[in-house]
């Protein structure tokens, strides 16, 4: 069970001058020194707290959540640094936090791992959980003489120090404190840290929350088919994803053609490669493309070639089918749609995704013909709508769409915008679902986005549809990655 904290902020109080404290913890048998950070606290509370409490001199900067507690990281004013140094104590309830001999900064979170040395053991750590004002949450389903203990009041009680003598019993294999850490680092390509959709270190919160999500899942062993102006399938950041079939609705030939840059792009957002130290990583690094080609630019009607393209990804395997343009109202198209939605994935449902539009007004078609279709908005940096975003009764969701870097043709990198570049996004999180559990219909993923999102924006959510409170600027809101992976019932 892995707790994380997202964006904690870096900086903390440069004036002060009180001498940093050291403490360990033991890994195995294994003391890993800490360091105390000067002037950043945590506070453990019970979640039916609601809020964390105010604390005269320290400032929230970040909070999380589970089922159980409320963590919430603190920096104290100079002037609070100041009086704790002359020998006044901090606000009760308040931990440090601590770096390690490699600089990760830590945050304890009132949870222990022990590790049993055997089976029957199992009463021992009843008694002993008991002594130590511990609760057992759970055992690990698959290393099953680990479980995961969490302190049931934190108080003045160190987390450290609890699970330090708890393994100085030495009646357990292993006993060590669980920690927080600053995910800033979320895989190790080159460019990533300028992908503000997956991880907004300007305005935290306003991001699809997924790099906790890929402790979960990937897209492993998902097919997102790009029906547009085609992808560069030597492209280094998307070679190792690219499925073997790919289509050219143009000339009904495989392979795929490339257009333009607008293909490529999409499908970086969705499903680039991960850590392998080039440009980008896609929201489903795991999940395999399949390139679909059409000429979007050339001003020649289409309805046939994008119902083509819908009908040639269905047929072969597409489980999500990623659609960021628009048509006139075409009956062709429109039973192209039906097959996937009907037929797809054996009977599933395809998950269809399509930009709302860059009208600043009306969903374009056939984002409002059903709504089984997914209608993304487009979101900015700061969490508002795009000012060109479209909306309306048919919008499904929010997703980051501006100043968006992704893959483009000739090797490289670039920024677009639209909602165009929304859409991939949730392509992406459909993909991490239906790893998580393949057997879903396209509707039950429907809801399970729906479901999970993040109530973000100005406009409240005063309408109540199938799937929860929505508004027509945001739908049921942004994404989010984790809630939506970590809620997915699991394949059974």
């Amino acid at each position: 069970m892995k707790r994380h904290i997202y964006t904690l902020v870096a900086v903390v109080c440069l004036c002060l001058t009180a001498s940093a404290q050291e403490t360990f913890y033991y890994s195995g048998n294994e003391k890993i020194v800490l360091t105390q950070v000067p002037g950043k606290y945590v506070g453990i509370s019970p979640l039916q707290a609601k809020v964390s409490p105010a604390l005269p001199g320290f400032t929230p900067v970040d909070t999380v959540s589970d089922d159980k507690s409320r963590i919430c990281v603190y920096e104290c004013s100079p002037q609070s640094a100041a009086r704790m140094s002359a020998g006044v104590s901090r606000p009760a309830g308040l931990q440090p936090c601590y770096v390690d001999e490699q600089g990760l900064e830590l945050v304890p979170t009132g949870y222990l791992y022990v590790r049993l040395k055997s089976a029957s053991n199992y009463p021992i750590l009843v008694d002993v959980a008991n002594q130590h004002g511990l609760e057992i949450v759970e055992q690990n389903r698959f290393m099953p003489l680990w479980y995961t203990l969490r302190m049931i009041e934190v108080a003045d009680k160190s987390p450290v120090n609890v699970a330090n003598e708890v393994y100085e019993l030495g009646l357990f294999a292993s006993v060590t404190p669980d920690f927080s850490f600053d995910a800033r680092e979320i895989s190790y390509d080159s460019d990533v840290t300028e992908q503000w959709g997956l991880y907004n270190s300007e305005h935290e919160g306003y991001d699809i929350s997924v790099s906790p999500a890929w402790d979960y899942a990937t897209g492993r062993g998902v097919k997102i088919a790009i029906v547009d102006e085609g992808i560069e399938l030597t492209h280094s950041d998307l070679a190792a994803n690219i499925y073997n079939l790919s289509y050219d609705t143009e000339t009904g030939t495989s392979p795929s053609k490339v257009y333009g840059d607008h293909g490529t792009h999409c499908a970086g957002i969705a499903a680039a490669v991960r850590n392998n130290g080039r440009y980008i990583t896609g929201v489903a690094p795991d999940a395999k493309l399949m390139s679909v080609s059409n000429e979007l630019m050339s001003g020649s009607t289409f309805e046939s070639e994008m119902a083509d393209g819908i009908n040639w990804a269905w047929k072969n395997g597409a489980d999500i089918i990623s659609c960021s343009w628009r048509s006139n109202k075409s009956s062709i198209l429109e039973e192209a749609i039906d097959s996937a939605l009907t037929y797809g994935r054996n009977g599933k449902g395809c998950i269809i995704v399509k930009s709302a539009g860059n009208t600043g007004g009306a969903i374009t078609y056939p984002g409002n013909y059903r709504k089984e279709i997914l209608a993304v908005a487009n979101m900015t940096i700061t969490g508002a709508l795009s000012f060109d975003s479209a909306y309306g009764e048919s919008l499904f969701v929010a997703a980051p769409g501006q100043g968006i870097l992704s893959t483009v043709r000739n090797d490289t990198i670039g920024s677009k915008n639209g909602t165009s570049m929304a859409a991939p996004h949730v392509a992406g999180l459909a993909a991490l679902i239906l790893e998580r559990n393949p057997n879903l219909t396209a509707e039950q993923v429907r809801e399970i986005i729906a479901r999970n999102t993040k109530k973000i924006g100005e406009y409240k959510y005063d309408k109540v549809k199938e799937f929860g409170t929505w508004n027509e600027h945001y739908g049921y809101g942004l994404i989010d990655a984790y809630k939506a992976v970590i809620n997915t019932p699991r394949n059974q």
